[in-house]
């Protein structure tokens, strides 16, 4: 009766199963990342529109002024507002090609 130590080769094994998930661990924490930093600028945005909306009393002369300004800031708000949104698209489109290509990728290796 003949035995087979596989031992050795366990380590081999741990990294070759573990790669593509190492690959995919990459492509998540740049997600993350990227994700991130979009929902720190758009926080900044509401931000700076509560501060300029809070502002907007004490800098106009009568109503009719802060009527025209409340508009102006509320309409440049939402035109920055479609800009962020139109990031995201971008980023999970992004994401979505590089994780199609880290899935191509592995579908390789294992073939």
């Amino acid at each position: 009766m003949t035995t087979l130590n596989q031992f050795p080769n366990i380590p081999g094994f741990q990294k070759e199963a573990l790669e593509p998930l190492r690959a995919f661990n990459g492509v998540a924490v740049e997600a993350f990342e990227r994700l991130s930093q979009q929902n720190y600028a758009v926080l900044g945005d509401c931000i700076n529109f509560a501060v300029e909306q809070a502002r907007l009393p004490t800098n106009v002369a009568n109503y009719g002024e802060f009527l025209t300004r409340q508009m102006e800031f509320t309409r440049a708000f939402g035109e920055q507002l479609v800009r962020r949104t139109q990031e995201y698209v971008e980023i999970a489109g992004s994401v979505q090609a590089k994780a199609q290509a880290t899935v191509a990728a592995s579908q390789t290796k294992a073939a």
